[in-house]
């Protein structure tokens, strides 16, 4: 009587189980949330702005990258790297990544003072 009881209990968990992976994955599954990169955390924010100090590390890649970091910050990019840097250094950043973010900052600042 006991082992019918607990066959019956575990079939009844696994069944439990399946059908709420088939209700989540099938029927009813979430759906992508569209939300701006304005919207991420400042230690992302950060790990954002290094990125783009690394995919566009020339000069004339500047205007590629304002148009990226506008994405964080549509009225003000160079904040958006200013920010940034403050947090790169409070989580302890390398240095070549402070560097690069710097370097980032003084492009931006150049095309912004050419404007």
């Amino acid at each position: 009587m006991k082992k019918k009881r607990t066959i019956g209990f575990l079939l009844a968990i696994a069944l439990g189980l399946a059908a709420a992976l088939v209700y989540g994955w099938a029927i009813a599954p979430a759906g992508p949330k569209n939300t701006a990169l304005a919207s991420l955390r400042a230690d992302y924010k950060a790990d954002y702005v290094l990125m783009v100090a690394e995919a566009y590390p020339n000069q004339s890649d500047t205007l590629a990258a304002i148009e990226m970091l506008r994405q964080l910050n549509q009225n003000d990019p160079l904040k958006a790297v200013d920010q940034a840097l403050v947090m790169a250094q409070q989580l302890n950043y390398t240095q070549a990544d402070l560097k690069q973010m710097v370097d980032l900052e003084l492009r931006v600042r150049q095309y912004a003072g050419e404007q």
